[in-house]
């Protein structure tokens, strides 16, 4: 039941990432997430084509997400590593749309912690058993 817990709000996490890549690419408007051509804050120009390469990175974590989530859910040995590595990617790509992605830097570090938790949890429940 935790298992599919995990991998559902994985999976919702990558959609959510979907934001990220339709309004860059002006097929939505999304409230709370204008559309514009900077980064960081507006500390930096990324300019139109900038913009939507950064949402194609977004579209990337959302497939990467869903994929994820359908590991975990199965099992799969690849999905917890999988995970943290589009965690992380996420963080950054979340950096640079601060100030509306602030929450999502914090889902992503929540991810980040129970990934570890977990892990550990496994390796001390394996060292118990050998």
């Amino acid at each position: 039941m935790i298992r599919l817990a995990g991998a559902t709000i994985i999976a919702l996490h990558g959609v959510i990432h979907l934001i990220g890549f339709v309004v860059p690419w002006h097929l939505a408007t999304v409230d709370g997430f204008p559309y514009r051509v900077t980064a960081l804050g507006g500390l930096t120009d990324l300019g139109e084509v900038g913009a939507r390469v950064v949402g194609l990175v977004w579209l990337a974590c959302a497939i990467g997400f869903l994929v994820a989530g359908v590991g975990i859910g199965r099992q799969a040995p690849w999905a917890l590593p999988l995970t943290a590595a589009l965690a992380t990617a996420s963080i950054a790509i979340c950096l640079l749309g601060l100030p509306e992605t602030a929450a999502g830097i914090v889902v992503n570090i929540a991810i980040l912690g129970v990934i570890v938790w977990a892990t550990r949890a496994h390796t001390h429940s394996v060292e118990m058993t050998s």
